[in-house]
């Protein structure tokens, strides 16, 4: 009887026997070394960002207050669609009062003495050259009486949505395609001059006003309001309106809004710089990002390879003898539903409570002398569509320096 036959290699020995010694070890450097530069450019990237800016610079302790805008008060607190509420409009009786009502019991709630405010052209010019002082007089009025200090922004574009208040009237002959410096337009161009030095001059002798600005983040394309801008010359005519208009000297502010070096931004710190007397930013830390198919929440002040060194930027403004601030600083969810389902039992995975000191850190490095908080008409509806007062205290703490 003849022997059995010898059973046949397996898959795993056959492939280690058809591999020649020099050629595994070959593939097993490979590997390791892949590994060893993967490892490195991960330790690269952690000494890059533990280095940064944002890692590295002594905490300032600015000046702290809010951005208040009635019609986001209004969005929020009256036109609550999950309460069946729907839009109110702006000419409803009572509005003005309610509006600085708000406004005082918001200035109460937190202790804010800063506070930035816009004055919107579609409300203060409803009609051509028939012009509406009542609610930026009631304003200023409860600034004045809460001793709060207001840096107000004058111009075509102003805080929150739709950024360009251009009221219908003004549109009228005009031309402003996706994309245009809506300046450019000669007739849009004398009509608003016209508004803001109305306007400016009407103001100038309220004690409130300690800084004006000149437009909101003017040289940003509008992603609200069909990518426009506006142009360097016609700020500069704005900065000239204010300096004229106002015998007691206060600083004109100009702000800006830079999320990463690809942002266009370069030039126009240098004409700011050259021409106002203050640089200011926008600082919204974190951002949502869609990434291979995960939404993401990304702290884009740790990326610093490509994000700015807001602390080197203050450092300009200081060395050309200018003040630098933060016009608006990320202090309620950038979120991608509606605000109003936002709350306690449904939080927004992009700002929570616990991530508001880190905002807060990321400001201070920044060496600004001055911060206004972003968001504080949505900690008050917190505190009283969902009884939550975790975002006006945090807020109050801080605005109080504590």
């Amino acid at each position: 009887m003849s022997a059995a036959p010898a059973p046949l290699p397996t898959t795993a020995a056959a492939g280690e026997d058809a591999l020649p010694p020099a050629r595994r070890r070959l593939a097993a450097g490979v590997v390791a070394g892949a590994a060893g530069a993967v490892l490195l450019l991960a330790g690269q990237a952690w000494l890059f960002n533990a280095l940064a800016w944002v890692n590295r610079e002594p905490l300032a302790n600015p000046e702290w207050g809010i951005n208040y805008s009635c019609n986001y008060a209004e969005y929020l607190l009256l036109e609550d669609p999950t309460r069946g509420l729907g839009p109110v409009p702006d000419d409803r009786p009572g509005r003005v009062q309610w509006c600085a009502d708000t406004f005082a019991r918001l200035l109460d709630v937190t202790g804010a003495r800063h506070v930035r405010l816009s004055v919107e052209w579609d409300q203060v010019e409803p009609r051509e050259a028939a012009f509406d002082f009542a609610l930026v007089d009631a304003l200023l009025a409860t600034a004045e009486a809460k001793g709060a200090a207001v840096l107000l922004t004058i111009g075509i574009k102003a805080q929150r949505h739709p950024e360009y208040y251009i009221p219908a009237w003004a549109r009228e002959g005009t031309e402003l395609p996706e994309g245009a410096t809506v300046t450019e337009d000669e007739l849009l161009r004398v009509r608003a001059l016209r508004m803001v030095d109305t306007v400016a001059r009407h103001v100038a002798p309220s004690p409130a006003i300690v800084a004006w600005g000149a437009d909101n983040e003017p040289f940003v394309p509008s992603g609200r309001a069909n990518h426009w801008r506006i142009g360097e010359d016609f700020v500069a005519e704005e900065v000239r309106i204010f300096r004229e208009a106002d015998a007691r000297g206060r600083p004109v502010i100009v702000n800006q809004a830079q999320h990463t070096l690809w942002d266009r931004y370069e030039q126009q710190r240098d004409w700011i710089l050259a021409h106002a007397d203050g640089l200011a930013i926008s600082f919204y830390p974190r951002r949502n990002h869609t990434i291979l198919g995960w939404d993401l929440v990304v702290p884009i002040p740790e990326l610093a390879p490509v994000h700015p060194n807001y602390a080197a930027h203050a450092r300009e403004a200081r060395e050309a003898g200018r003040t630098y601030w933060i016009t608006e600083l990320q202090a309620e969810p950038w979120a991608d539903r509606d605000m109003h389902l936002i709350s306690p039992q449904s939080p927004s995975p992009n700002l929570g409570p616990g991530d508001f000191d880190g905002v807060v850190t990321y400001a201070r490095r920044t060496g600004a002398t001055r911060v206004y908080l972003w968001g504080a008409e949505w900690w008050l509806y917190q505190q009283e569509r969902y009884g939550d007062a975790r975002w006006v205290e945090m807020g109050r703490e801080l605005l109080a320096g504590e």
